[in-house]
This record gives structure tokens, C-alpha cells and sequence, in this order.
């Protein structure tokens, strides 16, 4: 019989289960994978710890991707057309294309009601001030409910930065200063960015319609095994044959990458069987499912995934065994 890994309590079961089940299961651990995705990943413990979690996040749902150099730069100001190109993606948003690459997301955002008008140096850094007000209207648009009724800053009244804040979207650089002048970083428009994906809840998708995506995303990974196990290598040219195509495309990168990493180590990836899948928590854009699945050698446990929904799809952006106590409370909040 296999072995069944279940959450009694957050104690040294979960612990040992945790370990093991990151030995036995071909799906990845995010740090794992970004150390083959970011050459300056090191920074968003160092020199972004206030954020850490919440960049990580971000980085996992594909709300922030980083740059072809392999670089996040989060210490870096972000571009008007970066954080509007970002935030259009953050809520699936997009308008008609033009001559510039951040077109089609600012006209999306534009008839959306986020931002005013196409005015304006698109490559000039983006201050906090308009960046706020940008949140304030996404938050009308939106009717995000109000958390914070006293939420106030020194340093600005304009009323949709307030709005922002009283709905919990934008936070102080310090206790009652929004830093108005101040330009936005990667650092902090990743933070915001997956404030605002779990606050959207407007249209939000079915469970059955987040499952169905599960199950075809895990024919996608069976597919990677397969592929890899006969090429051994990192080529993706296996992408455009896959039966879905519910697994982006960044994802696959970085688990390719690990496999062959670990090619030599004795590590043997085999095709896993996806015995349920429930949903932990979904919003608008973004969803976390969490399955009870078992691979070819018997072994069971349970992995949870994060799913974004891109030009309309649903679309696994990364998976693994739980790696932290969060995602064990996510296992334990559906029933397992």
C-alpha cells in the first residue's frame, strides 16, 4: 500500500510529511524553481524581507515575471507602462494593440475606468500618488468593500488615493504618509499587485470550471514527465504538443531546468494520478487548488497549486507539496 501523508494538527507529522513529500513528488518548491528563474532571487530575502511573502506570491501567479535577463531588480523604480502592463495582467485586462508594446494594457485600463487617459510620458516612473489613484478607481470599479474608514495620509487628500487605502489596497511608506512624491519599485508594485488580485471578487469562476482546469494541467505536467524522462534535457519544443496547454509556458522553464538539475541524483520523475482536487481559495484572476494525488510508485500525498487566469484561461502558473504552514492550513481548510 502507498503512503498517505495527512494533516494531523501543525505539529512533527506535518513537519516529516512535509520533507518527505518533496522527495517523492516531481512538482517543484517555488524557491526551488526561481533559484533556476532569478539570478538576483537572493534579494527578496535580504533586502526585501517586509515583503517577502507577498513578492513570492506574486512571482508564483506570473503578476510579476521579472526580465528576460533573468533579473527582477525589484529595488528598481517601475515605468508607468511596466505597472500599468503588470496591473492590466493582474486582473486580466486588455485593450486594443498599437504601435507600443503597453498599448493594448492601457487601453484596457482606460475604458475600464482604472486610468483617466493615454496622456502622459509612458516611460517616466510612476509615483506612489498616481499609482494610488489609479488603485482608488480600480477599488470603485470594483466596488471593493471599505476595511479601513479612518485610513488618512499627511501627504496627499486626493480622494481616490484614499479610497485605495480604505480599501486596503495601498499602504504608507510610514504611519499616515502614503511617500506621494516618491516613485513606486518592482518591490512594491509586486505587493500590490496580489493585494489586488485577492480583492477582486466580482466574477468569480466555478469550482467545477478550476477543477476541469486541474485536471487538464496535470495532463500537461504527465506530458513534461513523459518528455523529459526519454530527451533528458531542458529543450521546451515539447510545449506546442501538449495535449492543454493549461500550464504556462514560464512555468515549465523553471521545472525543466530543476529535473535536469537533478537528473543524475537518482531522482526518477513518473506520471501522477490526480485523485481529487478541491478549492482553497479563488478570486477573480487568481485560484488555489489543492489535490490529493498519488504517483506511479504508490507513494500519496497532496499538492498545491496556483492557477491565473490569462486572456480569459485558466492556467496553472506553479505547483507543489505544501512547503510552508500556510499551505498545510490551505490542505486542512478543504476538508483533508
Amino acid at each position: 500500500m502507498g503512503k498517505k501523508f495527512t494533516l494531523l494538527g501543525f505539529g512533527v507529522l506535518t513537519i516529516v510529511a512535509l520533507v518527505i513529500s518533496v522527495l517523492i513528488f516531481p512538482a517543484i518548491p517555488a524557491l526551488a524553481e526561481m533559484e533556476y528563474r532569478f539570478v538576483d532571487k537572493d534579494s527578496i530575502e535580504t533586502d526585501f524581507a517586509w515583503g517577502k511573502n507577498d513578492i513570492i506570491e506574486a512571482i508564483d501567479f506570473e503578476l510579476y515575471k521579472g526580465y528576460p535577463d533573468s533579473t527582477l531588480r525589484l529595488g528598481n523604480d517601475i515605468t508607468r507602462a511596466e505597472f500599468a502592463a503588470v496591473l492590466a495582467r493582474c486582473i486580466d485586462v486588455s485593450g486594443d494593440p498599437g504601435p507600443n508594446w503597453y498599448d493594448s494594457a492601457v487601453d484596457g485600463l482606460v475604458k475600464l475606468g482604472v486610468i483617466p487617459d493615454k496622456g502622459g510620458d509612458w516611460n517616466a516612473p510612476i509615483t506612489r500618488l498616481e499609482m494610488a489613484q489609479w488603485l482608488g478607481r480600480l477599488a470603485k470599479v470594483y466596488n471593493l468593500p471599505e476595511k479601513d474608514l479612518g485610513a488618512a495620509f499627511s501627504d496627499t487628500y486626493d480622494e481616490d488615493a484614499l479610497r485605495a487605502a480604505r480599501a486596503g489596497l495601498v499602504k504608507g511608506v510610514s504611519a499616515g504618509v502614503l511617500g506621494a512624491d516618491q516613485y513606486l519599485n518592482r518591490a512594491q508594485a509586486a505587493v500590490l499587485l496580489f493585494r489586488v488580485a485577492r480583492s477582486v471578487d466580482t466574477n468569480l469562476p466555478t469550482d467545477e470550471e478550476l477543477i476541469q482546469a486541474r485536471k487538464e494541467a496535470l495532463e500537461d505536467v504527465n506530458a513534461n514527465i513523459v518528455d523529459f524522462e526519454t530527451r533528458r534535457n531542458v529543450d521546451l519544443s515539447f510545449y506546442d504538443k501538449l495535449p492543454y496547454k493549461r500550464v504556462t509556458r514560464t512555468y515549465f522553464e523553471g521545472e525543466r531546468k530543476f529535473m535536469y538539475a537533478n537528473k543524475d541524483n537518482g531522482r526518477k520523475n513518473v506520471r501522477i494520478i490526480l485523485k481529487e482536487a478541491r478549492i482553497a481559495e479563488k478570486h477573480n484572476s487568481i485560484a488555489y487548488v489543492v489535490s490529493d494525488i498519488e504517483n506511479e510508485k504508490g507513494y500519496k500525498g497532496y499538492v498545491v497549486s496556483r492557477f491565473k487566469k490569462i486572456d480569459g484561461r485558466w492556467m496553472m502558473t506553479q505547483s507543489s507539496s505544501p512547503q510552508n504552514m500556510t499551505e498545510w492550513k490551505m490542505v486542512k481548510s478543504v476538508g483533508w
